[in-house]
């Protein structure tokens, strides 16, 4: 018996509402079943990854199982334009919908660093490098070509100095120069151009005033002793007189090993303030905020020396006299001031108070 129209047009009907229902089906299944959860997993995307690459690096760390759905659903989505750069927390055996979300709208891992004020351009690339977040050779190399300052328009020899020293969160996808470059970007923030002004009016370039604060920075054993300590090489610089910072010695010394020797004092190189006059070519270390604005202004002193108190904190001397009776106090005979005036000693790494505290500034062995 010939079926008429209508019952052919039932038949079709119902043989679509069948391939729409499993079709349905097996979308749903693979778009919303999961297995059983598993552990999360961190995935890098790197930068201008093909959307293939990503569904293979998915599927071979257990996110995804069927790659060949989930590239239809990120073809449908419009994944090629989506897709983004970066480090993704996804989890064993999700929903491809998930993992979809996650590709696209998911936060990326940071990983913060704290970089610490007086810190110098190596001690920085090891941070970095131990936080997973670049090698440390590289960070390094890039810091220190005196190419790499002028794309800030510094007439500095390298980045050191500029690398603001702060609490960061970076991603692994960001390399060696985009960290660094993010460092020198919070100098000039935090350093605005109203303070930049400030330092030329006062007669300093922006790379002189970083050098000295890098100096003062390493020389200050306690936060309240800044303008003090700037005030010192302020008035040295004025009066012509050699800095004879130790920071700036030690800068020069490859595998410091914590103790100043008097071939090190002897010894000329750039950065060594007791045989050169004046400012060495570029900064030391990353000086804070504070400091840089210590640098700028300056307590109004005539102090021209100082030297460890072996209790965390200076004494300070308009006169070469009053210095050697300090030096003989504090250091030869080892007098520590009274408690009240004591503090927790600074670093070792950067403020030198025991071992050699007798040569603070000005005072080793005497000399003016």
């Amino acid at each position: 018996m010939e079926k008429t129209p209508g019952k052919r047009l039932l038949v079709l009907a119902g043989l679509s509402l069948g391939a729409v229902a499993v079709f349905g089906s097996l979308a749903f299944y693979f778009l919303f079943w999961r297995g059983s959860p598993g552990e999360t997993k961190d995935i890098l995307i790197p930068r201008g990854a093909s959307v293939s690459s990503v569904i293979t690096t998915l599927n071979e760390a257990g996110v995804i199982e069927n790659k060949t759905a989930f590239k239809y659903l990120l073809r449908f989505t419009g994944g090629a334009k989506k897709l983004r750069a970066g480090e993704f927390r996804f989890q064993a055996n999700m929903r491809l919908i998930d993992a979809m979300f996650t590709l696209y709208h998911g936060e990326p891992v940071l990983h913060p660093v704290t970089i610490p004020e007086g810190y110098n351009a190596r001690q920085i690339a090891t941070l970095v490098a131990k936080a997973g977040l670049g090698n440390e050779q590289k960070f390094l190399a890039y810091a220190m070509n005196p190419e790499t300052p002028k794309k800030f328009k510094l007439a500095s020899p390298s980045l050191e100095g500029f690398l603001f020293p702060d609490t960061y969160s970076f991603s692994k996808i960001d390399g060696e120069e985009r960290i660094a470059d993010r460092m020198v970007n919070e100098f000039f923030k935090r350093f605005d151009q109203p303070l930049r002004d400030e330092a030329e009016k006062n007669g300093f370039t922006l790379e002189r005033l970083v050098t000295l604060a890098s100096i003062v920075e390493k020389e200050t054993g306690h936060p309240d002793e800044r303008n003090l300590v700037s005030s010192v090489f302020h008035n040295r610089l004025a009066k012509k007189m050699r800095l004879e910072s130790d920071p700036t010695i030690i800068y020069g010394i490859d595998n410091y090993d914590g103790d100043i020797r008097f071939k090190d004092i002897k010894k000329a190189h750039p950065y060594n303030t007791y045989t050169i006059k004046g400012l060495p070519p570029g900064p030391i270390a990353s000086p804070g905020y504070a400091t840089l604005l210590a640098t700028l202004r300056p307590a109004e002193t005539k102090f021209l020396f100082f030297v460890g108190n072996n209790a965390g904190r200076h004494m300070f001397s308009e006169t070469y006299e009053q210095h050697l009776r300090y030096v003989d106090q504090y250091q030869r005979r080892r007098n520590p001031l009274p408690k009240p005036q004591a503090v927790a000693k600074p670093a070792p790494s950067s403020k030198r108070e025991a071992k050699n505290g007798h040569r603070k500034l000005a005072g080793k062995k005497g000399k003016k």
